[in-house]
This record gives structure tokens, sequence and C-alpha cells, in this order.
């Protein structure tokens, strides 16, 4: 971007509500001098019993439920893992051919999916509890080359990175702990840190989950190595992967919880194994756990959540180096990363008094905390946290922009009864104090998606219509609003073309009266171009509407879901096509009729040009699919996940088949069937 223009936002205004997956914080309000850089400043743990009294002064009843009397003893699965063998002399190259990315937040920050392509043609994909191993190109040699069983059976996969002959595979295991109704529920190996113990109760389910990172070689991609295995108590929250460095975020319960502890318990009986987290790693065949060292947690002074949220750093290009971990007392539900630095966010829902609500407390306020950690080279550093008013939406409401971290928040005053949401734009300084702030925006709406362009921002809230505010961010300590556009309709996911240029997709929305007042009803699915040149007068080019009420797309609340091919302006997502009946109301629910991937070629002097709809659905499917009904399951396995690209040939990949396309006429090459 040119260094004379102006550094703006833009909102796009919403008022339909939205749901948010995060695990919340509550806390009670309390009265205190201390200031919000007193309370937000990490502080270390001086020994194991200064953490035990922590933990028992946080602790929490919410797992003081459904208990079960048991008898435990405190284990952890080690099945040994085969040494990993040589690779062979001759070596698939992974820099052949030139192939598509996954779609993410931040240039260089890496993001896992369930399907990725290497450089070498190969595909990769995750289906029904395994890696399919597949040759995507020449489309000629297109087959299913191998299976890559999973080293335990009750590991869920999640997500992919690949990169220079590495496979990594993110996901969950749930390990059991024996007890007398099921001695031996899996095959258990006894580690010499965590001793029997009596607890006399266990929280239902009897067990805990593990985060790991499985590492193959696939150099040789027919005959993938293990080579690496690393595991994480706690569940899995997100990862990013920069060059050779991979970091991933957990989110750890003290094992105490699950034992009922009694309330008189003191610190001193309480086991280290039960209230630090294990580490395991795997690689040369070799097993070894510890517990995470007390030096490598920090707490704020008004934590509420006695969990650990816990950052891995693990270095792919060296199998011999160790992982790296940091963690703090308290919680994270999303994640943003930039090249140096990684942020969590963290939800914290301030109630008065010993109940979640007190009407002596008037101004009952949700605030997001922040937390800043420094990475580099698979090095992780605790550097700082803030905190400001309202909930974020997903990562794309955060973003760093030199010293400065942004981020967009919606504030529900669900405690007078009206919900009168606002919203706001704070940024940042690189402590984590707050330097500017642009407050009560869009009241009554609630923001739907956000993207930061450098120094510019679009955020995007609805009710009726979409109003685009511009704001200006030239000076991080004065933001302003600039101009305004109002376009029916509302964006779901923002994605930039280049600097003066935006596309959104989301719904068309119009308003109904059901017989209590208009209500906002989402209708089929609408993209736009918009024009932002002039931040005064944003303008919106061009929009192409698909379908009817109830059309969908995964674009709409999965990123990773886009196809972008910013070199020929190709624009390319999947679609669950919907169609209202003839005679039928466009606000009755339509009829599901297709599925495949929509491809648009887009320009700003030529707006969405149709250059295919693409479907692997057998031809003599007839498809009809109505209101409240499941996708027939003959019928889901052709659904089209992803849009691949290998050189000149264009792939779709479902759970049942992989379509190879020419890219310039959109021509059928081949296509595969896949092994369940």
């Amino acid at each position: 971007m040119k260094k004379h223009q102006k550094s703006s936002v833009l909102l796009l205004a919403s008022s339909l509500l939205f749901t948010v997956t995060a695990q919340p914080v509550f806390a009670a309000t309390t009265t205190t001098k201390a200031t919000v850089a007193d309370k937000l400043k990490p502080q270390r743990l001086t020994s194991r019993l200064s953490l035990a009294n922590l933990l028992l002064k946080h602790k929490t009843n919410r797992f003081r439920y459904s208990m079960v009397d048991y008898v435990l003893e405190d284990a952890m699965n080690g099945a040994p893992i085969p040494p990993a063998m040589a690779s062979p002399n001759e070596k698939t190259s992974d820099s052949d051919f030139n192939t598509s990315e996954t779609n993410v937040q931040v240039q260089g920050v890496d993001e896992s999916d369930i399907i990725k392509v290497a450089k070498n043609g190969y595909i990769y994909q995750i289906y029904n509890g395994k890696i399919r191993v597949i040759k995507g190109y020449p489309v000629v040699e297109m087959t299913q080359r191998a299976d890559i069983s999973l080293p335990q059976d009750n590991f869920s996969p999640s997500g992919l990175y690949v990169e220079n002959g590495k496979l990594i595979v993110m996901g969950q295991t749930w390990q059991y702990l024996n007890s007398p109704e099921q001695p031996e529920p899996r095959p258990m190996e006894k580690i010499a840190i965590m001793p029997p113990i009596d607890y006399g109760y266990c929280w239902w389910g009897c067990g805990y989950s593990q985060t790991r990172a499985l590492v193959y070689d696939v150099s040789s991609p027919e005959n993938p190595q293990l080579v690496r295995d690393v595991s994480i108590d706690g569940d899995y929250v997100d990862s990013r992967r920069i060059g050779d460095n991979l970091y991933f975020v957990t989110r750890s319960y003290p094992r105490y919880y699950l034992y009922g502890y009694d309330d008189n318990l003191g610190a001193k009986e309480i086991q280290p194994a039960d209230m630090l987290p294990a580490i395991t790693e795997t690689k040369q065949g070799k097993t070894t756990t510890r517990l995470m060292s007390i030096s490598q947690i920090s707490y704020l002074p008004e934590f509420v959540e006695p969990d650990y949220v816990i950052v891995t750093g693990l270095n792919l290009a060296n199998d011999n180096k160790s992982v790296t971990t940091k963690a703090y007392l308290g919680a994270g539900e999303m994640v943003y990363s930039s090249v140096n630095n990684l942020y969590l966010s963290a939800s914290k829902y301030n109630f008065g008094g010993d109940y979640y609500y007190d009407e002596s407390v008037k101004n009952n306020v949700t605030t997001t905390q922040i937390f800043k950690f420094g990475i580099g080279n698979g090095s992780i550093t605790f550097n700082a946290a803030g905190e400001v008013e309202g909930t974020v939406l997903n990562q794309f409401s955060m973003d760093e922009n030199g010293d400065y971290f942004r981020i967009a928040t919606t504030t529900h005053n669900w405690y007078d009864g009206a919900d009168q949401s606002t919203n706001s734009l704070f940024v940042l300084n690189k402590d984590m104090q707050t330097v500017g702030k642009l407050e009560n925006l869009a009241k009554g709406e609630r923001i739907y998606s956000t993207r930061f362009m450098g120094n510019r921002a679009y955020i995007v809230t609805f009710k009726q219509v979409d109003p685009l505010f511009a704001i200006d961010l030239t000076e991080p300590t004065n933001p302003f609003v600039a101009g305004e556009l109002k376009i029916p309709g509302y964006s779901e996911y923002l994605h930039p073309y280049d600097e003066n240029h935006l596309i959104g997709i989301g719904h068309e929305a119009t308003s109904y009266d059901y017989g209590y007042g208009d209500v906002s009803i989402a209708l089929g699915l609408k993209m736009a171009l918009f024009d932002v040149t002039d931040m005064k007068n944003p303008r919106e080019l061009y929009n192409v509407k698909i379908g009817d009420k109830g059309t969908s797309s995964p674009l709409t609340y999965n990123h990773k879901a886009l196809y972008w091919d910013a070199e020929k302006h190709l624009f390319g997502f999947p679609v669950d096509y919907y169609e209202v009946s003839s005679g039928g109301k466009p606000t009755d629910y339509g009829v599901g009729k297709w599925q495949g991937a929509y491809i648009y070629e887009v320009t700003p002097e030529r707006g969405f040009v149709e250059k295919a709809k693409l479907s692997q659905l057998p031809i003599t499917a007839n498809m009809t699919i109505n209101y409240g009904d499941y996708s027939p399951y003959t019928y889901y396995n052709y659904f089209v996940d992803r849009i691949l690209r290998v050189e000149n040939s264009l792939f779709t990949l479902s759970n049942n088949q992989l379509n190879a396309y020419d890219l310039s006429s959109f021509a059928e090459q081949n296509r595969v069937a896949l092994k369940p």
C-alpha cells in the first residue's frame, strides 16, 4: 500500500444472531484499586505449593456433577511406536509443481485443514479416521496410493500441514483411566511420575484429553514413516505453521478436578501429576514423559478459571530438538498469529456477587482478555496481556499491524432485557495497552465479519440493510468514521481482492412479519464486489445471488473452503443449492437440488463472470432434500469439500471421489473413485 494513502476501516453493519463456540470465563465483580496494567501483568509461580494454593483458591464446581465412585490409577497410554525408517535414496521432490495453497488469514502463516496438496502433486485428505495419500498429478496417473493408519483407534485427526517432505497430523486423543467397573478399558502403561492414588470420586468419563501432533516423513509419499509423536495434556484449540516451526495451543484442566477433592484437602496433599500438564514425546522409538515445570507457567493476579492454556513450539526441521512450552492459568478461545507474535483471546463474563446476575451491579460488562506470545524458531515467550470491552466473533476480528494490535468486538447489554448491543474497535500498543478506540458503532446490531488489510479493516454487521462504515485508522490513537454505504443483505466472509477492492460473501436478506413484528430472515447466497478507493464514498460495484432460502456454502463460516487464484482472478467455493418451488414465496425454505463447486472470474471491470459449476453427483441422481431432512448418505459422500489446483488442472475433492478439470476450459480430464 502506498504511504500517502489513508489508513482506514470499513464497517458493514448486521443483526442476525451468531453463535460463538468459545469457552467463556466467568468472574465475580470485586472492588479493587489495582490498575488494568497491574491486573494483566503476568506473574511467575515460585513453587508447586504456591500453585496448589492458587488452584484450590480458584477451584470451581463445574465438575461436581454426575460423579461415579472409582479407585483410580493415573496412567497414560504408552504404546511403543516403531523407530523411523531411513528415507529411500530415490526422493520425490517437494517443489516440482505450481499448486494452490490453503486460504489463510496472514501471508506466511499457514493454517491446518482437512485437505492439503503438496508441491509434488500429492494430495492428503482426512477421511474416516485415517489419512488418504492420493497422487493427483499428472492427471493421467491419478490414483489413491496409500492410507496412513493412525497409531490409536481413539485418536481423532482434525487438521493437516504438509511442507518440505513432512506431513503433520493434528488431532486429539481421549485417555481413559482404570476403574473397578472397567479394569482395563485400554492398554495401559504405568508412568513413574504418576503414582496410583485413591481419590474416591472421578468425574464422568474417567479420563482426560490430549492434543497430539504426528509428524510423518513423506519424502516417499507411498511409504510414509512416522518420525515424531508429541502429546500435550488438554483440548486442542488451534495451531499455526510458520516455515519449519509448528505452534499449537491447548487448554488443559488440572486433573484434581476429576477426582472430586474434598474442600478441606490441603495444598500439600495435591500430587504434582494432578495439577501439572504432562508432555509426551516419541521419536526414534523412544517415549519420554515429563511434567511441565513451574518456571514455564505464568498467571494473572485476577485470573478466574484454574485452567492452563499451553502454547507449544515444535521445530519440524530438527527431529532431535525438544518441544518448547509456555502456559498461563486462565482461559483461551481464539487464535490470531502474525509471523512474530501469537495472540489468544478469552471472553470474561463479569457478573456481580456470587451469582451470574446481580441487580445491584449496574454495569455488568463482558470483556475480552488478549494474551500475547512472542514466537520464533520454535521458541515461545509470554510477553503481555490486555483487556477490552465486548467479545470477538472469530480470528478475523483480530489483527497485528506493526507495533499495534487491533480488535473488533460486540458488547451485549442483556442485563436490562433489551439487548441493545453495540460494537467497538480498539487499538492496543505493543505492551497491550489500549491507545485508541471507536465505540458505540451500529447500535442494536452485531458484528458478522471482519477483515483487516494492512492499514485498513472491514467490519460487517446487519439488521435489515447492511451499512458499510468506512473508518479511518491513519492515527492509531484517533480512529473515526469517514464514510457510509447502505446495501441489502450481509457478508459473513470478506476477502481482499486488491488494495482498493473487497469481495464479500454471505446472504441476501429481507424482513417479514410473522405476526409479532418484522424480523430479518436470510435468503439465498449473495456475493458483492466493493470499491473502497474513496473512503468517503465506498461503492458496491457488482453483486450476484445464488439460489433461494436454504442455499449455503461452508465458505460463510470456514475461510479454508475458498479457492482463490489471484493471477487468473478465479474465486471458487462449494455450494449447497436450494430453490423455492414454483408459486412459493421468497421467505419459504427451498428444496435442495444440487451440490458442487461454483467458479467465478472476478474483475472490477466485469464483476462476477460464472466460469463453471462442477458437481460430483451421479448423473442418475435426482437429489431432492426438503427442509429439515438430512442429506442422504449416498449424496453426501459426493459433496465437494475443497477445490485445489496443480499446474493447469483444477481438482474437486469429496469423500468418494477426486475429479480433475482443465483450468482454462473446465472440461473434465479424469476422475478417480476413492477407497473407503
